[in-house]
């Protein structure tokens, strides 16, 4: 999601908040460092994906320093903002990135920024709402780099891990329906090297589903890569033996 002000002229270069893989944050073509910890940069991603309500400050404080007493954890808060404010200008920014008050803080969705996650979202919206905008999938598949916040945790925060699981999970099988969508077109127009590419990205998010391998066999072998075709087939039925305890169905084994 991207806006800027209709009624001011927005002078600060664009906060592009990247989530879908490892954490990355930039504004124009510079990185931001000088994060301080997990937790500010927690604090940044659950603000910026969530911005469509004000938080309160205790329960933020709750949500990132549960261990603590409410007086410290909101203490804590204080200190983390400070820092975030610090690292990507809000104090300079035209508008601020942030709305912030005694009680609450929300992200300004009126300021000069981006966020992977509300783009792939809302490419995925414009996808299912027409099944033949490839345009819409194929922008959806690019700014798919991994799976939300990757490799990121916040080990003394369930609630902090549950909030990111949950949306790890639902970004997730979005993006098995784009990879999913995008490679069946490539299939059926005779695409196969990116057919390829597009099932083997699916098969990263979900390697139990035999749809996809099947289709990974046929378009290798339809690549002249037979041995490369039945090795698919030995992969697939060594995934299922070991973490479902079943064997290839029926179609998968006539393909075979």
């Amino acid at each position: 999601m991207s806006g800027c002000s209709e009624t001011r002229e927005v002078t600060t270069d664009l906060l592009n908040i990247r989530l879908l893989g490892s954490f990355q944050v930039t504004q124009g073509e510079t990185p931001l460092a000088g994060f301080e910890s997990n937790k500010v940069r927690a604090l940044l991603a659950y603000l910026s994906v969530e911005p469509d309500r004000s938080h309160q400050r205790r329960k933020l404080a709750a949500l990132l320093w549960p261990e603590f007493p409410e007086s410290t954890a909101l203490s804590n808060l204080r200190y983390a903002l400070s820092n975030l404010r610090k690292v990507i200008g809000d104090r300079s920014a035209q508008p601020a990135y942030l709305e912030i008050n005694l009680q609450t803080i929300q992200f300004n969705i009126n300021s000069s920024y981006k966020i992977d996650v509300s783009a792939f979202e809302r490419y995925c919206s414009l996808a299912q709402q027409s099944p033949l905008d490839i345009h819409s999938l194929e922008q959806a598949a690019d700014l798919y780099r991994g799976s939300f916040l990757e490799g990121f945790s916040i080990p003394d925060s369930i609630a902090f891990e549950e909030w990111a699981l949950v949306k790890r999970e639902h970004l997730d099988r979005l993006a098995y329906q784009v990879f999913h969508l995008l490679a069946s077109d490539c299939e059926i127009s005779g695409d196969y090297q990116q057919a390829i590419s597009f099932t083997e990205r699916q098969l990263e998010l979900d390697p139990w589903r035999e749809e996809a391998h099947r289709r990974l066999m046929r378009c290798l072998f339809f690549t002249g890569q037979r041995s490369s075709a039945m090795r698919q087939y030995e992969a697939c039925r060594q995934v299922l033996a070991a973490e479902l305890a079943l064997e290839p169905d029926q179609e998968t084994r006539h393909l075979y």
